[in-house]
């Protein structure tokens, strides 16, 4: 009997049941894996020389996958491969090329054998959450004519790039109508272009994937929401559960990355949260929870107060020992400004203050230029470095 054909990435059985945990195929080839590459990695030499590390791997071609390969922002499912003789192989990653799903293994699993997939559901749950979130926050964005420029999952929060910073206001009006829309577990739905009946934009479509023989799934969120997307997704916004909008940071050209967490990651990321500022207000300020804008105020105000002495202080202990070192240079050549718990910030000002004396007393015979050498050491005391007589011509002179 031969062995049957791979199954198209964008018709795989995890695209066409993202739920589906475990599923019964068969292998259809198993090779020494070789890394796949991008054309951005192929002009990147240390990419592939990085790429050495996975020597010893196989690629495994099933005939179809509950098992999604990284595309689209969304980083791939793990998961096991278990033999008939319940054997396990874990399933490190799963790629795409082309048109194929590449399951990259630890060993060697022969053509044609009958595998059961185990998905690690807990990540793929997690991961639906985030890519579905995000297509619901872009949406509500480009109500504001902000347009996702582009996004990013991360381990714990993700992001979407907007063409610019976006106000405060907008982003907690944002924010409640996101959270709005999940509570009305709008349906999520998956069709093909035909199938959609509208036109599409399919420009993101990456270059290899040769669209004449895959399959375009395009992921509506109701009716306020159409876009072209390999991933894996919810059945609908209620499964989200929840979305938190948190800061923006700017990047280049004016624009702005919008971090955000979905799902149970907004749970994880409040009990985290307030873990530290139970532990801040606590141990470390004395205050309730609530307290803690106004303490930390309270001591920003103070701290400035402190630095605003300590410079004034600095600036007169300085004068001091410039003066005495002005007298001291009328008798000796070469006199030395250190002390131990001295900083750079005070053999600064000790320097200005010296030259100021020098400079308004020209008939002090003090002359730095040829006459006289001041030598400023800096660190503790049992890293000072004795200075011999033999050494002092190479020291540059305070000036």
């Amino acid at each position: 009997m031969p062995i049957a054909t791979s199954t198209v990435v964008g018709a795989l059985a995890c695209q066409r049941n993202s739920f589906l945990k475990s599923f019964e195929t068969q292998v259809i080839s198993c090779k020494p894996y070789e890394p796949i590459l991008s054309s951005r990695d192929k002009q990147n030499k240390n990419k592939v020389k990085d790429d050495k590390k996975d020597e010893g791997l196989f690629s495994v071609e099933l005939e179809d996958t509950i098992l999604f390969p990284e595309g689209g922002g969304q980083p791939f499912d793990t998961g096991k491969l278990i033999l008939l003789d319940d054997t396990t192989v874990d399933v490190i990653k799963v790629l795409r090329k082309e048109l194929s799903a590449v399951h990259v293994v630890p060993q060697e699993v022969k053509e044609g054998t009958v595998v059961k997939l185990s998905l690690d559901w807990e990540r793929r749950l997690d991961i639906m959450q985030q890519h579905t979130g995000q297509h619901l926050v872009s949406a509500i964005f480009d109500s504001y004519d902000l347009e996702t420029l582009s996004w990013s999952m991360g381990e714990s929060i993700n992001y979407i790039e907007l063409p610019k910073r976006v106000d405060d206001t907008i982003i907690a009006e944002a924010s409640r109508r996101i959270n709005e829309k999940i509570v009305e577990n709008i349906p999520i739905s998956v069709a093909t272009p035909d199938e959609h009946g509208h036109e599409i934009d399919v420009s993101h479509i990456p270059d290899d994937y040769d669209k004449s023989k895959g399959v375009v799934r395009i992921v509506s969120i109701g009716d306020m929401d159409t876009n072209p997307c390999c991933g894996t997704h919810l059945k609908s916004t209620g499964q989200v559960q929840a979305v938190a909008l948190l800061h923006q940071t700017n990047i280049r050209g004016g624009n702005s990355r919008l971090h955000f967490a979905c799902g149970s990651r907004v749970s994880k990321l409040l009990e985290k949260n307030h873990l530290i500022l139970k532990d801040v207000s606590g141990s470390q300020l004395s205050c309730q929870i609530e307290e803690v804008g106004t303490k930390v105020a309270e001591l920003n105000v103070n701290y400035r107060k402190v630095l605003s002495r300590e410079a004034s202080l600095l600036k007169e202990l300085a004068g001091l020992k410039a003066a005495a070192v002005f007298e001291e240079l009328k008798e000796k050549s070469v006199a030395f400004i250190y002390r131990a718990d001295s900083s750079p910030e005070y053999l600064t000002a000790c320097q200005k203050e010296l030259l100021t004396l020098i400079n308004g007393n020209k008939d002090s015979g003090v002359n730095l230029t040829d006459a006289n050498t001041v030598v400023f050491i800096n660190g503790e005391e049992e890293a000072k470095e004795p200075v011999s007589k033999e050494r002092l011509p190479s020291m540059k002179k305070a000036r």
